[in-house]
């Protein structure tokens, strides 16, 4: 089989699985995974090698996997992102909003250089603190007000699915069903603007700035 996604049955596993078909970028993830899917005994380009059932479970399993890897930044890298988040979300709690603006269309699909964080670098890394912040039992009264601050109105909406999902501690391991609502610009800015909504709520329950909290909690 020359392109996988020729066959309508693995196209809607693939789907479930949050891989949708882009010409050229999903073939591209699917190849990225093939490695993680041949431990499971499946040859994606050979469908004698699984059923369906088999498949949406390696499916699940090398999705989760690659995510983990593709959107958890490390040291210098990890470093970089969070400065991101604290100068983004400073100057949207400032309200300006162009200084943030700028800031998040600088970011890049890929890093440049090294120690650069991605787009999903920025993504992974907001998204595992809100998991972690929303869930946690001394925060949850002070984060419950959380509010996602003024922007366009996808990215608002992407947002506030994000702090709802951060909630139940799920907002990191749904990075592939926001993916299948929002495109990756959307999710970025969602992702910041609930980074930013929570760290506002936070610093005025404390009586704080958004600077003082940022750099106690954006610290590496």
């Amino acid at each position: 089989m020359s392109n996988p996604f020729d066959d309508p049955d693995l196209r809607n596993a693939f789907g479930a699985a949050g891989i949708v078909h882009q010409p050229g970028m999903a073939n591209d993830l699917l190849q990225e995974m093939a490695p993680l899917l041949a431990e499971d005994g499946i040859d994606i380009n050979d469908p004698s090698t699984f059923d369906m059932a088999s498949l949406n479970t390696a499916l699940s399993r090398a999705v989760e996997r690659t995510n983990l890897e593709r959107f958890t930044p490390i040291g210098v890298t990890r470093s970089n992102a969070l400065s991101v988040l604290r100068s983004t979300s400073e100057a949207i709690s400032a309200s300006k909003t162009q200084d943030a603006q700028a800031t998040i269309l600088s970011i890049a699909p890929e890093p440049k250089q090294p120690g650069e964080p991605s787009v999903a670098h920025l993504i992974g890394a907001s998204l595992g603190l809100l998991d972690f912040w929303h869930r946690d039992p001394s925060l949850t009264p002070l984060l419950v007000r959380t509010r996602v601050p003024r922007w366009a109105s996808r990215s608002r909406a992407a947002g506030t699915d994000i702090v709802a999902l951060a909630r139940k501690g799920r907002a990191f391991e749904s990075i592939a069903a926001l993916h299948g609502r929002y495109d990756g610009l959307t999710i970025l800015e969602g992702s910041i603007l609930a980074v930013a909504g929570t760290l506002h709520t936070w610093a005025d329950a404390t009586d704080q700035s958004v600077h003082d909290l940022n750099m106690a909690v954006l610290a590496d």
